[in-house]
């Protein structure tokens, strides 16, 4: 059989452009919208589990499965290959023949040298990410939800006193969400 994996890390990102190609080729489709911070994963589990001897794991790219480190990804190779399972990469073109009697090292060292990019990927992506959160912060950009002193019947009337009249300005103003002093002023019975 034919079996694909699929994944993006969102809910909010599309799967269409994996697989493409050959999505009509496939027997089964495992698709999930998780992290690749760990090869624990319901989907990549299930799709394991669903592969028998003689089968072959298609997948989009070697990041899709793992961007948590060399190891991890060649212990998911090592561990698909002694079911019998082949596995092909499409966008590297790589494919790990399970029938194979020697191990490739040339595709041993290309698959470590991918897994370790897309690591160095992962990486790059959390360290730019807690770059533009302390520039935010610094710029007094407050993150999580607001204390539950902000909102109160007199930061409200407050903010009225100003020149706030809108709920939105008021909620602006405060730091708040406009929903927030909508639920505030409801739970409160104000207007």
């Amino acid at each position: 059989m034919d079996i694909g994996y699929i994944r993006v890390s969102t809910t909010g990102q599309n799967t269409d452009r994996q697989l493409e190609n050959i999505k009509s080729k496939l027997d089964k489709i495992f698709e999930e919208k998780l992290s690749a911070k760990t090869i624990d994963r319901p989907q990549l589990n299930a799709a394991i589990e669903f592969c028998r001897e003689g089968d072959t794991l298609h997948v989009h790219s070697l990041d899709r499965v793992c961007r948590s480190g060399v190891s991890d990804a060649l212990a998911l190779i090592d561990k698909l290959k002694s079911k019998g399972v082949s596995t092909h990469f499409h966008k590297e073109n790589i494919i790990v023949d399970a029938t194979a009697e020697k191990t490739d090292h040339f595709q041993s060292f290309i698959l470590s040298m991918f897994a370790a990019f897309a690591e160095m990927e992962r990486a790059l992506i959390n360290e730019r990410r807690a770059e533009g959160v302390a520039i935010a912060v610094a710029k007094g950009k407050k993150f999580g939800r607001p204390k539950k002193d902000v909102v109160t019947s007199e930061n409200i009337k407050k903010a009225m006193d100003l020149g706030y009249k809108k709920k939105c300005e008021i909620a602006k103003y405060l730091g708040v969400e406009r929903t927030t002093i909508y639920r505030f002023l409801k739970a409160n019975n104000e207007k």
